[in-house]
């Protein structure tokens, strides 16, 4: 293991993260907050890249004299390490300037880096100091909330992307080792855009703040403030699900901004490299891939069968909203696009609808969620796929026992131990599911439904979840063992399982 080119990837990372923490600090400046919090936060910045600096001049020293190259275990460790160190400076400013304690300032920077959206940010929320954060999120500084949805900006597209960009003109390793531990989906021989990973890096890259800038424009133009526009639109893109608001995206009732939101959110689940093929060849790819077809097919389905249940369940109308197709369409489509993306935004509290079925049905869509090459969490519809095909193949040849194994996606014929590789990935998705709710229904005491779904929520990089972390709740309530445990339960899902438990062998440490 080449301890030095970790420490040099870190450091690097923890210079990004003070120009992050340094463009807070400007918004914190011009915004109406008190003078003390944006010093607070210039303080949180210098102290950052301070100790990078130093880490990376440690690093380039021992470069003249240990062969600087990456392998396949510093892919994995560089990648796992980032997240786990991000997460850790994401939680300095929470700690120093909203006096949150270690746990709760670690699980609401691993939701905001992990672009889960799970939050401990509440009216009951007990401060280090022993006092109450009354006004909830927006009793918080502008500087912090900046922060809070920059963490999911940065977290989307990938915080070790950055280092793929950089690694080149350093002429340090090889960037493919992190590409792959850290891209999540299936990994095919056709998902690298162009040749060169530097040049797809940065079609990914141009693309995702491209999307960015979009979605601030149109939520501008829809009624928000500046701020507001600029703050959701990162977590809408990243689909992280930070709001700047106590009620999310229900603060916001105008039927344009939130329909504006939906289209958002179901463009950042789509693999990023079909819009940029699209781009490139000027003909429309998306119909093409099956994948797609799958996830909008996903939608379209749980949006129609919950404005149904909806129009049908509650004659009366719901909470002031009339009962009207036009109204029950848009709550669904809301709710189904926010889940299905892993978003995480409400327009409404689904498990106080009083209809289980609707429950069930957003509960599903929460396995699959979004496409591989896209900021989504989950399972990945890809996979889902693979296991479909390959379980109906099973079936098949029971009846035909001598036909060959044929499995394919997009036409392309999968090998076997990618299929095997699949079926490995969903059996440990689910076991880990169960063994955090089993954890959680130990240290908590909630009940199965709780625990269940917040297990589900934060390793699917989700959000809400049902019963005591339904929508309209907060994971405030929580010991700070469950909470820690939550926070690397949403990391490893992120890195989608292997990344994060590669390093639990012994094997992985040896020389």
């Amino acid at each position: 293991m080449n301890l030095q080119v970790i420490v040099h990837l870190i450091a690097l990372l923890m210079l990004f993260l003070s120009v992050g923490m340094g463009i807070s600090t400007v918004v914190s400046g011009v915004g109406p907050d008190p003078a003390w919090v944006w010093k607070d936060l210039a303080f949180c910045a210098l102290a950052t890249f301070l100790l990078g600096s130093l880490l990376f001049c440690i690093a380039r020293c021992r470069h003249r004299k240990v062969e600087f190259g990456t392998g396949v275990r510093e892919g994995f460790a560089t990648v796992a390490m980032s997240w786990l160190v991000g997460t850790i400076l994401g939680a300095v400013p929470f700690c120093w300037i909203a006096r949150m304690t270690i746990p709760d300032a670690l699980f609401e920077a691993a939701s905001g880096l992990t672009t889960t959206g799970a939050s401990v940010l509440s009216t009951e929320l007990i401060l280090r100091d022993g006092t109450v954060l009354a006004a909830g999120i927006e009793g918080l500084p502008q500087g912090l909330l900046f922060w809070r949805s920059l963490l999911n900006w940065f977290g989307g597209v990938g915080i070790v992307f950055f280092v793929l960009l950089i690694l080149p003109l350093l002429h340090v390793g090889k960037g493919s080792l992190l590409y792959n531990a850290e891209v999540p989906g299936l990994k095919t021989d056709s998902d690298q855009l162009t040749p060169r990973l530097f040049q797809s890096v940065l079609w990914v890259l141009g693309f995702y703040a491209m999307l960015t800038v979009a979605a601030a424009i149109g939520y501008r133009l829809c009624g928000m403030n500046l701020f507001d526009a600029a703050c959701h639109a990162m977590s809408t893109i990243s689909t992280g699900g930070f709001s700047t608001r106590n009620a999310s995206f229900a603060a916001f009732p105008d039927a344009a901004l939130q329909w504006t939101a939906i289209v958002f959110m179901l463009l950042s689940a789509c693999n990023f490299t079909l819009f940029l093929r699209s781009i490139l060849q000027r003909r429309f790819c998306f119909w093409e891939d099956e994948e797609f077809r799958f996830f909008l097919g996903m939608v379209v389905i749980a949006t129609v069968a919950v404005a149904a249940l909806l129009y049908e369940g509650h004659p009366e109308g719901l909470n002031g909203v009339p009962r009207t197709v036009g109204s029950c369409l848009r709550l669904a489509a809301f709710q189904v696009a926010s889940l299905a993306s892993t978003t995480g935004f409400t327009t409404a509290d689904f498990d106080a609808w009083g209809v289980p079925v609707i429950s069930a049905i957003l509960l599903l869509i929460m396995f699959p969620c979004g496409c591989g090459g896209s900021t989504a969490g989950g399972m990945k519809c890809s996979r889902i796929l693979v296991l479909g095909k390959a379980m109906l193949a099973e079936v098949r040849q029971c009846l035909f026992p001598h036909t060959l194994t044929d499995i394919r996606l997009n036409g392309a014929r999968l090998a076997p131990t990618l299929v095997r590789k699949t079926f490995v990935f969903a059996l440990l998705y689910l076991t880990l599911i169960a063994l955090v709710a089993f954890v959680l229904l130990c240290l908590t005491g909630a009940s199965l439904g709780t625990c269940g779904s917040a297990a589900l929520t934060c390793l699917s990089n989700v959000g809400p979840g049902i019963d005591a972390v339904g929508p309209s709740c907060a994971f405030d309530w929580m010991g700070a063992s469950a909470k820690i445990l939550l926070a690397v339960t949403m990391i490893t899902g992120r890195l989608e399982l292997y990344t994060m438990l590669v390093l639990f062998l012994p094997a992985f440490w040896r020389r």
